[in-house]
């Protein structure tokens, strides 16, 4: 490859790399940095000039510390060595790779991250309520999560899962601080209980479980679970309603979570998010029809709601009424029209009515939208056999 004034910036150094990259495998990576005229090394050492960062999550190992390239950089830079560390951005400029930061600057939606968590999409939804984690842009109460963001969440919720020390993480995070400018969700996915539950800060300073459940804080570092929304019964506001509703429908408990949401109602008929809550514990309970009802009036009291008319067009398509799971489809495409979940199911709709080319059409869209996630093998598969 030609060198160029944009894909010298490696020549003649030493790099080594950790954690996964999001733009490229390990292979072709370090087939780039000898063809920049570096040179490639498995570990840190004193003639490391630059250690690159992979931005598909931190690079904390499956122990919970830094991993082994990173104490090694940590050495040598104690003994005085030049090595910096920079990240995958950074990198594919100096390899004069422009056209792969579209990979870095990828956005996921609600969905998206609930299906990398492998959490629910309303305890997605609900964060951002409590202002836990914080969408870069939202479009019709559909939110979209920066790349970096989601990378942490996905690498963080990993470790707690298998049981790692909280203060180990947290010694990572803060020796990353040090190290490089770091995205904001380090700041907010802060710390994890002993039992592996993700706890965050919240702005005005307090602990706060994923669930949105206060945490009390104690001089010896322990912890326990405030209480529920307080007030009696009929004291309690639309939101505190609605915060219960969300807890009972995390626990499974869904027609607790369906009273819930329908005493917020009886105090606010005209709450979207509410309507669109409801729906989804009713649909849970084999209650299709009136979760049908619950989309409708969540998109009577906000026109724009994104996934409530998505919703729609699935019951629909469900009901064997595809020509208005056609137009509630099409009808979130008009506000979101990347909305990879719209383009899938509406592709899916297309060829339940022998309508192949409009499939053809949208399941591309999709995987501009989505191409990493477990259905864009499907839909690729798809794509081939029409």
């Amino acid at each position: 490859m030609p060198q160029t004034e944009e894909n010298t910036g490696l020549r003649g150094k030493e790099v080594a790399i950790t954690g996964r990259l999001a733009s490229m495998n390990r292979d072709e990576a370090r087939a780039r940095i000898d063809e920049a005229g570096g040179s490639y090394v498995r570990t840190p050492g004193e003639a490391t000039e630059l250690l690159v960062v992979g931005q598909w999550g931190p690079p904390i190992g499956e122990d919970g510390r830094l991993t082994r390239s990173m104490r090694a950089a940590e050495e040598v830079k104690r003994r005085g060595g030049k090595i910096r560390v920079i990240d995958e951005a950074d990198f594919l400029a100096r390899l004069g790779l422009t056209e792969r930061l579209d990979d870095l600057h990828r956005e996921y939606t609600t969905s998206q991250l609930a299906r990398i968590l492998r959490i629910e999409p309303a305890l997605v939804r609900h964060w951002v309520r409590r202002g836990l984690i914080r969408p870069r842009r939202e479009v019709g109460y559909l939110y979209y999560f920066d790349f970096q963001q989601v990378a942490t969440a996905r690498t963080l919720s990993r470790l707690t899962r298998e049981g790692v020390s909280p203060g180990v993480i947290r010694r990572s995070l803060e020796t990353l601080r040090g190290w490089m400018n770091v995205d904001p969700a380090f700041s907010l996915l802060e710390t994890m209980d002993r039992f592996g539950n993700l706890l965050v800060r919240t702005e005005d300073g307090h602990l706060a479980e994923p669930n949105g459940q206060l945490r009390m804080e104690f001089d010896d570092g322990g912890d326990v679970p405030a209480t529920a929304p307080v007030g009696a019964p009929q004291e309690r506001t639309v939101e505190q309603w609605f915060e219960l509703g969300v807890h009972a429908e995390r626990e499974g408990l869904l027609p607790v979570a369906v009273g819930h949401y329908q005493r917020a109602l009886a105090l606010n008929d005209a709450h979207p998010e509410v309507h669109f809550n409801l729906g989804n514990a009713l649909y849970g309970m084999g209650q299709v029809k009136e979760s049908l009802a619950s989309y409708r009036a969540a998109v009577h009291a906000a026109p724009t709601f994104v996934e409530a008319w998505n919703n729609m067009g699935i019951l629909l398509d469900e009901m064997g009424d595809e020509e208005n799971a056609i137009v509630a489809y099409r009808r979130a495409l008009s506000i979101a029209p990347d909305y990879a979940d719209a383009h899938y199911n509406l592709a899916e709709s297309f060829v339940k009515c022998g309508k192949v080319d409009e499939a053809r059409e949208h399941w591309r869209a999709y995987l501009r939208a989505d191409p990493l996630s477990p259905f864009a093998r499907v839909v690729r598969e798809r794509l081939a056999r029409l």
